[in-house]
Parts: structure tokens; C-alpha cells; sequence
């Protein structure tokens, strides 16, 4: 038989879920500038831009090559596999990655990384599960199972509480991870998570082997 139904006070949402969520996201736009402000803009090399460009061609003419005609498909094959003039036979890049221990720039990063990202994120946690301890704040509208009640039920160790109820401190943790889109809507797409990770996105490297045409 199952227990009676909890019943949540009104102003625990009042004084307990929403201050979360406003200072999840306060401190999120915080970061957002901060992050902005410490970070050096990284230099694009314009000849590995040019090469991913060319990489990004030549995939596009493997997939759609079926539409063309085939004297189209055949001068833009000859143009990247040409045994003498091609471009992947004639551009021959050796390619160094980069050590991040003898860089001190890319260690730099890291460690403005970590103080602008993982810190805030132990530190705001910390206090909120110091602050809101024990409280519940909601409740899924749907079972689940008690696997995840460690996940969502962080700091309040009760075996007979459904694992459907979530504590303050996962509460925090579902904020941290779910208000991406708010700060997406509000700051734009090039927010500094984006922009934290869009020079990693120059910095991978591609064989040119996988964008041969047969």
C-alpha cells in the first residue's frame, strides 16, 4: 500500500526554487562576461581554415557527385585527385599537434578554463547545498526508478522518499545544465561556452585520405 502524498509548502518555492534558479542563471550571465573579458581571442591560422574548406568540398562533391554531369565530376575530380596536379597530391601538410605542457598559452587556457567554469560551479554548489539543505523543491511528473535517486536526491538520504522528488542540491545541478538555452536566447549563440570551444573546432585535423573521390 502505498504512503500518503507529499505535500510541499508554497513558500519553499518562493524561498527555496526559485532564488535557485535566479542565481544559477545571474551567475551564469556573470560568467558568460567574465569569461569574455579574461580570454584571449585565439588566431585562426587562414591556411588550415583553407584546407578545411577544401576537406569540406570534396566531401560535399563525394556525396552529391550523383547530380552533376559527368564532365562537371570529372574536372572537379581531376582538380583534388590528379596524380600530378591534384590538390591532395600536391599539398602535403605534416601535422604537429600541440604539446599543451611545453605551450604556456594552451596551459594559460586551461587554467582560466577551470577558474571561470568547474570553480564557480563548486563554489555556488556548495553554498547552495549549505544554505537549502534538506529541502525538496519538485517533483518529476513521472516514476522512476532507485537508481536515480542519488542523482536527484543529492544530500537527503531517506530510503522510503520516491526517487521522483528533487533536492535542493540537484535542483542546482538540473539549473546549471538546463538554463543553456536561456543563456543561448538571451546572450546569443556566440556566448562563451561557444566561443570557449569554436577554436577547437579549427584545431581538428582531418586525413585527407578519408576525402579522396573514387
Amino acid at each position: 500500500m502505498a504512503g500518503p502524498e507529499l505535500l510541499l509548502d508554497s513558500s519553499i518555492r518562493l524561498w527555496v526554487v526559485l532564488p535557485i534558479v535566479f542565481i544559477t542563471f545571474f551567475v551564469g550571465v556573470l560568467r558568460h562576461y567574465i569569461t569574455k573579458l579574461i580570454h584571449n581571442e585565439k588566431k585562426v591560422d587562414l591556411q588550415q581554415v583553407s584546407d578545411s574548406q577544401v576537406l569540406l568540398r570534396s566531401r560535399i562533391l563525394r556525396e552529391n557527385g550523383k547530380y552533376l554531369p559527368k564532365q562537371s565530376f570529372a574536372m572537379r575530380k581531376h582538380y583534388f585527385n590528379n596524380p600530378e596536379t591534384g590538390f591532395f597530391k600536391k599539398v602535403k601538410r605534416k601535422v604537429t599537434p600541440k604539446n599543451p605542457m611545453t605551450d604556456p598559452s594552451m596551459l594559460t587556457d586551461m587554467m582560466k578554463g577551470n577558474l571561470t567554469n568547474v570553480l564557480p560551479m563548486i563554489l555556488i554548489g556548495g553554498w547552495i547545498n549549505w544554505a537549502f539543505s534538506g529541502f525538496l523543491t519538485t517533483k518529476v511528473p513521472f516514476p522512476l526508478t532507485l537508481r536515480f535517486k542519488p542523482m536527484l536526491q543529492r544530500g537527503i538520504e531517506l530510503v522510503s522518499l520516491d526517487a521522483s522528488w528533487v533536492s535542493s542540491a540537484s535542483w542546482y545541478f538540473l539549473n546549471v545544465f538546463g538554463l543553456r538555452s536561456m543563456y543561448t536566447l538571451i546572450l546569443g549563440q556566440d556566448n562563451a561556452l561557444v566561443a570557449f570551444l569554436l577554436p577547437v573546432h579549427f584545431q581538428l585535423q582531418i586525413s585527407p585520405e578519408l576525402c579522396r573521390i573514387r
